[in-house]
């Protein structure tokens, strides 16, 4: 379990000495960024000038996070039927324990729909005999066209006024249905709510050890910094709701979309969109959401990009689930890259409109990671190498790492804070420089392979 705690104002509980290292970390991160763009004007280098985007998306992440978040779960729950959807595919270790944690769940009006996605290693029979225990459980057996289609197929065979999506490796706490629906109750507005995910196998290695650390800073401060604006941009597969009347325009086109196939398809799908949504989005954002509807490599963000057209989406700390990773890095590099995939292309589709919800919060937390995303190779290859070898400015690859390290101790240390239970926060610097030197460039066989459609890393 975790050892964070939810105080009564709703804001994530840390210590006075939290925040007193909360107050150095800003100081001390801006005195960074405005020393960085001191020396650029000084020298005339907009590279130099550049590399301030980071840090500085990064900081204004915490600081929202840290001052104005507060958890949405107030609203009182009633007894509304609730529809469970677990899309499965070769999943026979673990879909029996993630089923019997959802029906431990203290959240009692449910069904269960569990789609197994044409697997090959045992997991329709096990998903029988589940359903055999469970009278509330609805297993649907199909041939594997992909987790877009194995999701729609468990919409078409659900009743639930609210969905809730989750992954088959992830575990959910008994309490955290309750607390999801507890952010649609007390605001009729939202129609999207993501839950706090933790590592199932965070100690299996220093890997495991990292993305525990990632997880929690993007989960506790970057979707914490999103909820605030109502703005949550993706709602992970791992434990996410959704009204139904948010999605349900959405839904059929992944029923009707053929699988991309072939490099020379058109796109056959077209998304219909509430009236606001039509009035405000241009052609070409249309055609973006056709294009998005059609791949699963990031089905959690469409799916939150379509809800965002309309209505919030917030986060929830106190709905937690427990997800397992990949442990060899093979695995996790292939990961990376499909979600970079599914991510720009529903960037793309966002950046029509995203603006119009708060012009300053989308460009300081929105915008600017979006370019950091094509940017980053550039500037790493500039600090690193052309600023030192060529310009003979070797401080400026010191500064730049300085920055990366701050950064992470920083966020390593407030991981502790949060959450004193916390085994890994140590090994959040290591993360940012995984991230930097070696997830970053990862753009580029993402844009390689930016019409190929696949699902899970197994």
């Amino acid at each position: 379990m975790s050892g964070q705690q939810i105080g009564k104002s709703g804001r994530i509980h840390v210590s006075k000495k939290a925040w007193a290292v909360r107050s150095v970390t800003i100081l001390a991160v801006l005195g960074i960024i405005a020393y960085t763009v001191y020396l650029s004007l000084q020298m005339n280098d907009w590279f130099i000038f550049a590399s301030v985007i980071f840090p500085l998306h990064s900081l204004t992440a915490l600081v929202v996070g840290w001052i104005f978040f507060k958890s949405p779960a107030t609203g009182k729950v009633g007894d509304d039927l609730v529809t469970v959807i677990i899309p499965v595919y070769n999943q026979n270790g673990m879909i029996e324990s993630v089923v019997e944690a959802v029906f431990q769940s203290t959240y009692k009006n449910l069904e269960v729909v569990a789609v197994n996605d044409g697997s090959k290693d045992g997991t329709q029979e096990i998903l029988n005999r589940l359903a055999a225990k469970y009278p509330t459980l609805k297993v649907v057996h199909k041939k594997n066209e992909g987790k877009r289609k194995a999701i729609a197929s468990a919409f078409y065979n659900s009743k639930g006024n609210f969905l809730v999506f989750i992954d088959s490796d992830s575990i959910v706490d008994r309490n955290a249905i309750m607390e999801l629906i507890k952010a649609f109750k007390g605001d009729p507005r939202v129609g999207a709510v993501v839950g706090h995910a933790k590592v199932w196998n965070a100690d299996k290695n220093a890997l495991t050890r990292c993305q525990d650390v990632w997880y929690d800073n993007s989960f506790n401060v970057r979707k914490s910094a999103e909820s605030y604006f109502g703005s949550v941009m993706c709602c992970s597969g791992c434990l996410s709701g959704y009204r139904r009347e948010a999605i349900a325009n959405y839904l059929p086109y992944w029923t009707r979309a053929k699988t991309p196939i072939a490099d020379d398809r058109e796109m056959t799908s077209f998304v219909i969109s509430p009236p606001k949504a039509k009035e405000m989005m241009a052609p070409a954002t249309k055609n973006m959401m056709k294009w998005m509807a059609r791949y699963d490599d990031a089905e959690d963000r469409s799916l939150t990009g379509q809800a965002l057209l309309d209505w919030k989406a917030v986060y929830v700390p106190t709905a937690l689930v427990y997800t397992e990773v990949p442990e060899r890095m093979k695995m996790f590099v292939k990961q990376q890259k499909r979600w970079k995939r599914g991510t720009m292309r529903v960037n793309f589709f966002v950046s029509a409109f995203f603006w119009r919800r708060n012009p300053v919060m989308a460009f300081l937390i929105f915008y600017l990671e979006f370019m950091h995303t094509f940017i980053s190779p550039l500037l790493i290859t500039t600090a690193f190498v052309y600023e030192p070898l060529v310009l003979g400015n070797y401080w400026v690859p010191l500064l730049l790492f300085a920055s990366m390290m701050l950064m992470g101790l920083a966020q390593g240390a407030d991981y502790k804070f949060r959450d004193p239970s916390s085994k890994h926060w140590y090994y959040k610097p290591f993360e940012n420089m995984l991230a930097a030197f070696v997830l970053s460039w990862l753009v580029f066989p993402a844009i390689w392979s930016l019409r190929k459609n696949d699902w899970g890393t197994r």
